[in-house]
């Protein structure tokens, strides 16, 4: 405006916000595959694989359209929807092509990772679209992205190993690259932050719930996020040993026991052990809970509490899991002397949400929504 004028800068300026805008409109991937499996899953499955990545306007309905009818007739389609956007021109390319799809013998299934656009509009939730942060795609599991292409369409399922090396192609397609310098610089040495002991059970992600990346957490996991006491007469050295090369080697400060709802072991430890008599290493591995159970059934349940046992008793083990590292007189030593610190955390698995142990009160509490340095300094701002 101060070189051409107030209009030559206005129109100026609506041009250079227009650039960045459209390349936006028209981020999108669009490709198509036929899966095929192993040798050992049978026959070639008639059945192919269409995934859509990216914002989905009508701009790039054209693209999507192409690749949809290079399908050939009769054959059962997946199509994977992972669009951070779509609007009302792309819900009805979409929405035609599925039934003209099957009228034709063929089967079309659409699985949304995100972001349920395409279901909200089936099921009469038309609210306007709205843009979103798309998440990474990473974090949901293979059975919500390829769960109908595999256990409703006719065809062979795709064997585990196949559905391995599968996310390992996506891994080098889209996020080798963007970790690639972060994995460089950490490729010599790891300067870890914290250790984290907790539960081999696949449904707890310790990168995902501590928002984490590479070389932040240094992991023990091991059935029921178990601490072998220090002289146990059940010798098990292995998260001693991680214990004593994280304190001793990483110089890591913090060390973190993490338990979860629905534990399989404290579930075991709880109904007396009889269903896994018959695994001998898990029924010893378990004898480290019993100090767990002992606690258990000596703690009365608060009055007003409706927790249920289990849940109780998943609680109490990370409570005795860190009395069992204070066993440890090497590790009692520094925690006294503030050199390393305790932390207990629980996560709740249908509710997804995080809490962690008030060691004075013993009991679980929310995680704050801001730490108490940030409701400082903005409590000092206002």
């Amino acid at each position: 405006m101060v070189l051409l004028g107030l209009g030559e800068g206005v129109l100026l300026g609506i041009r250079i916000v227009a650039v960045p805008a459209l390349r936006r409109l028209t981020r999108l991937s669009v490709r198509a595959e036929r899966l095929v499996p192993g040798a050992a899953d049978g026959p070639v499955p008639h059945r192919w694989h269409v995934v859509v990545e990216g914002t989905l306007t009508f701009l790039g309905v054209p693209r999507v359209t192409r690749r949809l009818k290079d399908v050939p007739v009769g054959l059962s389609v997946g199509l994977d929807l992972n669009v951070d956007f779509m609007d009302h021109a792309s819900f009805d390319a979409v929405h035609q092509w599925r039934p003209a799809h099957e009228r034709q013998g063929g089967r079309g299934d659409i699985d949304e990772v995100h972001e349920a656009w395409y279901e909200r509009a089936v099921t009469g939730d038309m609210s306007p679209p709205r843009k979103s942060s798309p998440p990474a795609r990473w974090w949901a599991p293979w059975a919500n992205r390829r769960r109908r292409s595999e256990a409703e369409l006719d065809a062979p399922e795709v064997s585990p190993s196949a559905l391995l090396l599968a996310g390992v192609r996506e891994y080098h397609g889209s996020t080798a690259r963007l970790v690639r310098p972060i994995m460089a610089e950490l490729a010599m040495e790891q300067k870890p932050e914290h250790l984290f002991i907790t539960c081999v059970d696949s449904r707890v992600v310790p990168n995902i719930i501590t928002a984490s990346g590479p070389g932040d957490l240094f992991i023990n996991r091991n059935v029921g996020n178990l601490v072998p006491r220090h002289g146990t007469r059940t010798p098990d050295d292995a998260v001693a040993a991680t214990v004593e090369y994280a304190t001793s080697v990483l110089d890591i400060r913090t060390i973190t026991v993490c338990g979860h709802s629905n534990c399989g072991a404290m579930a075991a430890l709880l109904a007396g052990g009889g269903e896994v008599a018959h695994l001998h290493s898990l029924t010893r591995w378990l004898k480290h809970g019993n100090h767990s159970l002992a606690r258990f059934l000596d703690t009365e349940p608060e009055p007003d509490s409706d927790e249920p046992p289990l849940t109780r008793l998943c609680k109490i083990n990370v409570m005795q899991q860190l009395d069992n590292l204070l066993t440890y007189p090497w590790l009692r030593e520094r925690v006294e002397s503030g050199e390393i610190e305790l932390v207990g955390l629980y996560l709740d698995l249908k509710s997804a949400k995080v809490e962690v142990l008030d060691r004075a009160a013993q009991t679980f509490v929310p995680v704050p929504d801001e730490a108490p340095g940030e409701r400082a300094d903005r409590a000092s701002h206002a």
